[in-house]
């Protein structure tokens, strides 16, 4: 088994960790949550302390700026972005823009970290940073948690993106989250054996999944609210996009398919390939095709070419293409 495999073997059988932040942001103040409404698609008016959750940031024309996750607390709200190192210069801007004096958008990624460890086994490691049951943590909750062996506080989010379950930590630097939690026995993963987890459950990877695609040709609308009558950045644009005449499907072959490479159906060019998510030694190659629908549907025979530019055979699948051993495992007990 390679390394790529042995990683990817981690989140699906034990437990993996990876750290989260491109940018990792900390906003207080009376106007923050004014701030969030401006700035994410997902309606943050409900968001109640100690929860978790994702919602997409677009841009002025209602193109994916990148996807974040958004965490609550009593007088703290927090955005980790996935992608892009810019989004405390966002948040000033918009923050000028919508004349929010009373915000604080601090930098945080100098003195945090965030670090998310996933699989059928990660709660392991949850029960030892919360002080009650691990159970008691539900999906999308979040909660102030010490750190062991310190007297340092934390932030402990039941969140993932692999389909296992999954947990996203906050922790000041010197803790050495990392260290922590390779002492566990987890594996730190890396971003292709991540890439081949999330594609396989559809967990949104930017900006991969949606260059060059509208919100709904990539097949992102669960991250936008779209019955909001207030205004919030590119929903001016959002309400302009028309009805997509693609979409996404993944797809299987029996060797690896190339990024950007054709795809035919019964020598007609339907679409192309979006996102390759190889596994060496794996049963076959998963990728994401864009596609012309009615195409983009399970169950199809298509063709594409391999890496050698050979024709191969690409198959429609239905999402998601694998069964996470969390979802007949028992949180906190064995199986």
């Amino acid at each position: 088994m390679n390394y790529v495999a042995e990683q990817y073997a981690a989140l699906r059988e034990g437990t993996g960790y990876y750290p989260v932040a491109a940018s990792l942001v900390k906003l207080t103040g009376l106007e923050r949550g004014e701030l969030l409404r401006l700035v994410l698609a997902r309606d943050s008016q409900y968001a109640e302390p100690g929860s978790a959750r994702e919602s997409l940031i677009l841009d002025d024309t209602a193109a994916v700026w990148d996807v974040v996750t958004h965490i609550e607390q009593d007088e703290t709200s927090w955005l980790i972005s996935q992608s892009r190192t810019d989004l405390p210069d966002l948040l000033a801007s918009i923050a000028e823009r919508g004349g929010l004096a009373e915000v604080e958008i601090i930098d945080a990624a100098p003195g945090w970290i965030a670090i998310a460890f996933e699989g059928p086994k990660a709660w392991e490691l949850a029960a030892q940073l919360v002080d009650s049951d691990v159970s008691s943590l539900v999906l999308h909750g979040a909660t102030g948690v010490t750190l062991p062996g310190t007297d340092a506080g934390g932030v402990l989010a039941r969140i993932g993106s692999t389909g296992e379950y999954g947990y996203l930590l906050l922790a000041p630097a010197e803790f050495g989250a990392g260290a922590w939690a390779r002492a566990q026995s987890a594996r730190e993963i890396g971003a292709q054996a991540l890439r081949r987890a999330r594609t396989e459950v559809r967990h949104p990877q930017i900006p991969a999944q949606s260059h060059g695609l509208t919100v709904r040709e990539a097949d992102l609308e669960w991250l936008v609210d779209w019955n909001r009558e207030d205004e919030f950045l590119g929903s001016r644009a959002l309400k302009e996009l028309p009805p997509p005449a693609r979409g996404l499907i993944a797809v299987s072959a029996d060797r690896n398919l190339v990024q950007g490479a054709r795809v035919e159906a019964g020598g007609r060019p339907i679409g192309t390939i979006q996102l390759i998510a190889p596994l060496d030694g794996a049963d076959h190659q998963l990728a994401l095709a864009l596609v012309d629908k009615p195409f983009d549907v399970p169950g199809l025979t298509l063709a594409s070419l391999d890496e050698a530019g050979s024709e191969t055979t690409a198959l429609t699948l239905a999402s998601p293409t694998v069964s996470p051993r969390s979802w007949t495992g028992e949180l906190g007990g064995g199986r």
